[in-house]
């Protein structure tokens, strides 16, 4: 071999040596790394091809997938701290309908002039649930809470709209069993109109929420009226035949709750529409009508008012008694009653239903006369007898007495 030959092939010999030293320095001093990055978002694209569908992803709302690289360690420290600009990670929207569908993910690096590489990612493919946005028209339930004051009532309300149309995806829309508003109900004394916001709840009652109504807002009328009791009072017209009354008379229910402004204070009862009194006869019972003023109403307008009553014969029936039964009464204890005793006969004449007429004896009668603040001397009074329930007396004769007062 010659000498030229022999120095080239020891410098080449060289330059590899050097190249392999070189290459076993920078390897040691910089050496590749492995690292996996995780919870890396996924982008969503062709986001518009479920929107043409009115379809929206409900689950997961923030999709990650874990991303393994490989690369020098000086590169992959920068590649980390800036994974976000450097890693597209994504998943094709395009195709899929409504249900739960598993969509695969890719992952690519977007800085090609790195040593950095993709080795691998975690899931490859996400699952997803995708709903439909649907519509749904429901009536407003109006719910009160708290209480009026005592003596006023709550009347029919009435809401402006009925109904309201909710928008969201179908699993939320089908929770939903009411949509309601609440009225507050405590210190309220006069009828008014209010806008009151509504709110959608499931089965429990909880709020549904994520949910569009259209409107937000209804418009409720409130109104309220005084309340009073009231005895009920029979108005009849006509007369029963001769020798005939009507007794025993009894309504049920005696009293009625009506509802009004504020002038139903000042009625004292409620009468009923007039009865002909002759159309109660051959019957016991008759359901009657009410007369109600202007602007007043039942509480309960289903309530049923009916008179319960007796048609009876009447009779006259006479018992004659003397002065000498006639008792004094409230004399003064210092005076002495004359003139209670004498034979002089009173006629008393009774006129009322036959049934208790005959059961009508001289003793119930109890003939008296009131000396009640009377003085010494010569004095008139009126005979008076005891009442008797569904008796008259058509005659005391004579009907006064002549007593004189003297000092005991």
């Amino acid at each position: 071999m010659s000498k030229g030959k022999s120095d080239i092939t020891i410098k080449i010999f060289a330059l590899l040596i050097a190249i392999m030293l070189w290459s076993y320095v920078m390897g040691v001093k910089d050496p590749e790394k492995t690292t996996e990055i995780r919870n890396v978002p996924v982008t969503l694209s062709n986001v518009s091809a479920l929107d043409r569908q009115n379809l929206i992803i409900m689950s997961p709302q923030e999709p990650t997938v874990n991303v393994k690289v490989v690369g020098k360690k000086s590169e992959i420290d920068k590649f980390v701290k800036s994974y976000d600009k450097n890693i597209l990670a994504q998943v094709e929207l395009s195709g899929y309908g409504e249900g739960q569908v598993k969509i695969p993910v890719s992952v690519g690096l977007l800085n090609q002039g790195s040593s950095v590489r993709l080795v691998s990612h975690e899931p490859k493919e996400i699952l997803f649930t995708i709903d439909k946005i649907i519509t749904k028209d429901l009536p407003v339930k109006i719910e009160t809470v708290g209480k009026l004051p005592d003596g006023y009532v709550l009347g029919d309300m009435s809401i402006r709209p009925q109904n309201v149309l909710i928008e969201g995806p179908r699993t939320w829309i089908n929770e939903v069993t009411d949509v309601i508003a609440t009225v507050d109900l405590a210190n309220r004394t006069m009828s008014e109109s209010n806008s009151f916001p509504i709110k959608i709840v499931d089965v429990n009652g909880n709020d549904v929420r994520g949910i569009e109504r259209n409107p937000n807002l209804v418009e409720i009328d409130i109104p309220i009226f005084r309340k009073v009791t009231l005895p009920i009072e029979l108005q009849t017209s006509g007369v029963l035949p001769d020798n005939y009354s009507i007794t025993n008379i009894v309504i049920n229910p005696s009293r009625v709750a009506i509802k009004g402004d504020d002038s139903i204070k000042n009625l004292s009862k409620i009468d009923t529409k007039v009865v002909d009194i002759n159309t109660l006869l051959d019957k016991s019972a008759v359901e009657v009508e009410l007369d109600l003023p202007e602007g007043v109403q039942l509480i309960n307008p289903n309530e049923k008012i009916t008179v319960f009553y007796n048609i009876e014969e009447v009779a006259s029936k006479d018992f004659t008694f003397n002065v000498r039964d006639i008792t004094a009464t409230n004399v003064d204890e210092t005076l002495i009653v004359e003139g209670l005793d004498t034979d002089s006969e009173i006629r008393v004449q009774l006129r009322g239903s036959k049934s208790i007429l005959d059961n009508v004896n001289r003793e119930d009668l109890n003939l008296f006369v009131d000396l009640a603040n009377l003085k010494e001397g010569r004095h008139t009074v009126d005979i008076k007898m005891n009442e008797i329930e569904g008796v008259s007396i058509v005659e005391i004769n004579p009907s006064k007495l002549t007593v004189n007062l003297n000092a005991s």
